[in-house]
């Protein structure tokens, strides 16, 4: 049955849909996690010149429901996530226009979906047809009940254009998805969530440079008790430009986001934190005013002003331990390669040593020092470090007057200079 789009005054054509290939992938897959999906695979044959006729994007999911085709496909502009969804890196096939972006490579798109039907109670198994050159309408047709009792949907593009096999097995398109996909196959991978390219699981490991989930219970003065799973994740590579917290409900759903404290930091310290409760399910992150929210909780509710805290202790230590370990041992390569650094000589070793321990502890606690100089700069900082080196105590009072230190930082820097005993508290 054919069946009209409504579209509100907004035509198909100039509504916002993608014109990129790897975009409008994006969206098709993120449809069929939307749809409960664990499982999403790309397939395609090609020759030997490279040609593709069609490609396919098939689902475990819930499937399309028959009974609400009309809000899915017919109401462009106002699908029905669009009620489920505010300001979401997750739920990105919003607003309706999800489902159309294969025009962007493809004349057609043809849904073959199962679902089961609740009032029937049965599976149902029919096709929706759009053609590219028809926007404005779709057709359903070939309702049957389903042979195999298993729910999900096989998107299938034909008649592609601007693309070959190439554009779905590059190093560029893998990434993109891996960039995109990562983030959410690692927070589901104990249920072992996968995207596939013509049955090959994507790796996004390699993405990963550190991460560690934590578990946290905070208790208010109520008494009231929630649990939290944070999830960090230090990334090889900037995957956005800016760093977030994003907070997720117990469906994995996110409902809110908000900048970490770390974005002006002046190191490669490519960070997200993914924060999981029950505790976010009812809550409304626009309303800002500090009162009792009897249907849940909102960014000025204490248990929330705890999380905040928590969160920025665990980043805080992640990027002090990411600078130990990496981006300080980086940075005196690059010093060493400028010929920046001071000379020492045979009988200088141990100053050597803790002149580099000290310049990677001050590196620690406050990053921007060393940014942004020229080699002149470099130079005079670090042969300035170098020289208070026999005066450690004044050298001690130096960097506290000039560095703001918590406790643990102070003890550092006493740590480190504790060869003169006239350092004192």
């Amino acid at each position: 049955m054919e069946n009209k789009v409504s579209i509100n005054n907004n035509s198909v054509e100039f509504s916002g849909i993608t014109r990129d290939y790897m975009e409008a992938i994006s969206e098709l897959i993120w449809n069929g996690f939307d749809a409960g999906a664990t499982k999403i695979d790309l397939v395609f044959d090609t020759n030997e010149i490279d040609f593709i006729p069609a490609i396919e994007i098939i689902d475990n999911g819930s499937g399309i429901n028959l009974n609400n085709l009309h809000q899915t496909f017919g109401a462009f502009l106002d699908s029905l996530k669009r009620g489920s969804d505010h300001r979401s890196s997750y739920v990105r096939g919003k607003k309706g226009k999800g489902r159309f972006s294969f025009i962007a490579f493809a004349q057609k798109a043809i849904w073959n979906t199962t679902f089961f039907d609740e009032v029937a109670n049965e599976y149902i198994n029919y096709d929706v047809n759009i053609s590219a050159s028809n926007k404005d309408y779709y057709a359903d047709e070939n309702k049957r009940v389903a042979a195999d009792m298993e729910t999900g949907t096989r998107l299938k593009l034909i008649n592609l254009f601007g693309v070959t096999a190439y554009s779905f097995t590059s190093e560029a398109f893998i990434n993109y998805l891996k960039s995109e996909f990562g983030w959410f196959l690692l927070l589901n991978s104990k249920n072992d969530f996968q995207l596939c390219i013509n049955g090959d699981r994507i790796k996004y490991e390699d993405l990963l440079a550190d991460h560690e989930v934590f578990e946290r219970e905070i208790v208010d003065a109520s008494t009231s008790r929630f649990n939290f799973t944070i999830t960090f994740v230090r990334w090889n590579e900037k995957i956005g430009d800016k760093f977030y917290y994003y907070f997720l409900n117990s469906e994995k759903k996110e409902v809110f986001k908000q900048l970490t404290s770390f974005n002006n930091n002046a190191i490669n310290f490519y960070h997200s934190v993914y924060v999981e409760s029950d505790y976010f399910n009812l809550f409304n992150f626009t309303d800002t005013e500090e009162t009792t929210n009897l249907f849940g909780s909102n960014p000025q509710s204490p248990i929330f002003k705890q999380l905040i805290k928590e969160l920025q202790k665990i980043v805080n230590q992640k990027q002090k331990e990411f600078v130990k370990d990496d981006a300080a041992n980086e940075l005196i390569r690059k010093f060493e390669n400028a010929q920046s650094m001071p000379d020492f000589d045979a009988a200088e070793l141990e100053q050597k040593q803790l002149f580099i321990e000290l310049v990677k502890a001050l590196y620690c606690i406050q990053p921007r020092l060393f940014k942004g100089l020229n080699e002149s700069q470099e130079k005079m900082i670090l042969s300035l470090i170098k020289s208070q080196l026999d005066d450690k105590e004044n050298l001690f009072k130096l960097i506290r007057n000039i560095l703001p230190v918590n406790d643990e930082e102070n003890q550092q820097l006493k740590a480190l200079l504790i060869s003169n005993p006239i350092i004192a508290d």
